[in-house]
């Protein structure tokens, strides 16, 4: 049988995450930033106190899952004074014994904020993104990168990915992706290798199903179902996350429904999938913790 070996190449399928991951360990973006301004505490941020311009996230201790530390920095622009300054909210993870994995999950983030800021290039760290930010960002702009863990075991990780951007109008928009990640085999899964091949069909069909039990728990579709529905129509997302009890995928503001909705996650239980999820790569995964 095939082994499975590290493959952190399994997100170039996606076309807005197509970034250069080198064979050989990278320099930590971490370590490229001001080591003695960021506030390292242990492990997963709960609760964020602002400090003389930094986050001090009190956490607490993982059970099972790898440690890790919460990292915060905040950055205002240059020259700026005032409580309307443009700034950078920036929260991180830093796995300390994955350097690999920390840096792929940094670069993700920075990403993703390539994605709201619409600038034309890619950026390695947050000080290039910063200035990119900068040049356009009026009073009161507001970028945030953040990074939580939604499941932590030795099998398995996910982190999801949050990216808010504020550019003047009513409201600022955000963005969401999940990282799922296998500690000890080192790798990155999609819903891609989460499905059977040629079932993708029938997990969307399942999907569908679920969202039809969420609509009739909406208070905004409650008072006409039909009309909802016209406007906002059922629409696939693979932003899927590997939950104990199935797989939760969240979907982006305006796409099920209302800003007021925010980014909803709706999840199709591993018993509404069998025959559609790939058992054989679960317990090949859960075999390692």
């Amino acid at each position: 049988m095939r082994g499975l070996a590290p493959r952190f190449d399994s997100l170039k399928r996606w076309p807005r995450l197509r970034f250069f991951i080198s064979g050989v360990i990278l320099i930590s973006l971490l370590g490229c930033l001001d080591s003695h301004a960021w506030v390292q505490q242990q492990p997963t941020p709960q609760i964020a106190v602002k400090s003389k311009g930094l986050f001090v996230n009190k956490a607490s201790s993982l059970k099972s899952g790898p440690p890790y530390r919460a990292l915060s920095k905040v950055l205002t622009k240059p020259s700026c004074k005032g409580e309307d300054c443009p700034s950078i909210t920036f929260n991180t993870l830093d796995f300390e014994t994955y350097p690999r994995f920390t840096d792929f999950l940094v670069r993700t983030q920075l990403e993703i904020a390539l994605m709201d800021t619409r600038h034309g290039k890619t950026f390695n760290t947050l000080g290039d993104l910063a200035k990119a930010f900068w040049k356009t960002a009026e009073s009161r702009y507001e970028l945030v990168l953040d990074a939580k863990i939604k499941r932590d075991t030795s099998s398995i990780v996910v982190a999801e990915l949050r990216s808010y951007v504020y550019m003047g109008g009513a409201q600022g928009m955000s963005t969401s992706m999940y990282l799922n990640w296998s500690p000890l085999l080192d790798q990155i899964f999609t819903l891609n290798d989460f499905i059977l091949p040629g079932r993708m069909k029938a997990f969307e069909e399942a999907l569908k199903k679920k969202h039809a039990q969420w609509l009739r728990e909406n208070a905004f579709a409650q008072a006409d179902p039909d009309a909802y529905l016209e406007t906002w129509p059922f629409e696939f997302s693979d932003n899927a996350a590997l939950m104990q009890d199935g797989i939760a995928v969240t979907f982006g503001h305006y796409v099920l429904g209302p800003y007021a909705l925010g980014m909803p996650t709706i999840v199709v239980p591993f018993s509404e999938l069998k025959g559609i999820v790939n058992m054989g790569l679960l317990k090949r995964i859960y075999a390692q913790g």
